[in-house]
């Protein structure tokens, strides 16, 4: 690297641009493609994402050597999933929990710990997470609107209630960001204070949704009756899928249920365990994004065998 930072500028076409940039575009800077190295340590900085990309580049061609080909069924479906909003912010709810989880084991720690140097990235790379994941929320409220009409139209006064509460907390959501940012300024409420109020509605959001939960499932098992009485396996299948799901989100709300009284300063509990219940209620909700790619079925041959069998049968 030293050696390609002292090729002459004459040799450089780039050299020509000289009178029109600020700061040099290919060596002679720190911020250049080439800066000039004053360190093995600023080498490494320097050469870090190259080297990663190389790596990158020496797994696929290993692939391609082992595989015979470049594609990749399971790269591509963690591609689909990473490429879903909803799913990067669950993973990055999994991390926020997670930070939550080890900020809470660092408090129980000695104080004279080395780990206790961790604290501050901790709690930084937390505070960083959840202010991301609020800027992305701006606009998560207007699916909730139709749901909230059609209840409304339907005389449905739980789902009605739900929709209501979960738009209120996500538009409050929004004015903690305008009142962090400075643009609003309430006499009343500090940013932390109102963040703390609005999370006593998500509190009730989440009781709300285990409700419906339990309102489903009592729906789903009168049509699992009805199919099992017809011994349709379809609708059977169908009907105990939902209640799985509708069981699992119900422990996903009971879990973001305690973990909200606890952020909310309602009931202040620990955070190790808070952030592990936070963990296990995002990758349930994450869970959900992951939609794996399904391999097709072996056709059948003429003969009625598929080829794996007609080949053993031969």
């Amino acid at each position: 690297l030293r050696a390609l930072c002292l090729i002459p500028c004459s040799t450089v076409p780039f050299a020509q641009m000289a009178p029109f940039l600020s700061t040099p575009l290919i060596r002679g800077h720190n911020e250049a493609y080439l800066p000039i190295i004053k360190s093995g340590m600023h080498a490494l900085q320097v050469t870090s994402g190259p080297m990663i990309m190389v790596f990158l580049i020496g797994l696929q061609m290993l692939k391609k050597k082992l595989t015979d080909k470049h594609a990749s069924t399971f790269y591509s479906d963690v591609w689909k999933f990473l490429s879903k909003a909803e799913a990067r912010d669950k993973v990055g709810r999994i991390v926020q929990y997670a930070c939550r989880m080890l900020q809470g084991i660092l408090a129980h720690l000695p104080a004279d710990s080395a780990l206790q140097l961790c604290k501050p990235l901790v709690a930084e790379c937390q505070t960083t997470l959840a202010w991301a994941r609020r800027t992305h929320r701006w606009g998560k409220e207007m699916p909730h609107v139709p749901t909230l009409g059609k209840a409304i139209s339907n005389c449905d006064v739980l789902q009605a209630a739900q929709s209501m509460v979960l738009i209120t907390f996500l538009v409050q959501d929004h004015i903690y960001w305008l009142l962090k940012v400075g643009i609003f300024k309430f006499t009343n409420y500090t940013p932390i204070q109102w963040h703390r109020r609005n999370l006593r509605f998500i509190i009730l959001s989440h009781v709300l949704n285990f409700s419906l939960c339990v309102r489903e499932i009592m729906q789903v098992k009168k049509k699992l009756h009805d199919a099992e009485a017809k011994g349709d396996e379809a609708a059977i299948k169908k009907a105990k899928s939902t209640i799985y799901d509708n069981k699992r989100m119900m422990v996903r709300y009971v879990l973001t249920f305690i973990q909200m009284l606890h952020v909310s300063q309602v009931k202040k509990m620990d955070d190790w365990y808070i952030g592990f219940m936070g963990m296990i209620s995002s990758y349930i909700d994450a869970s959900k994004q992951w939609t794996p790619t399904v391999s097709a079925p072996p056709q059948p041959v003429s003969n009625g065998a598929t080829p794996p069998e007609q080949a053993k049968g031969a």
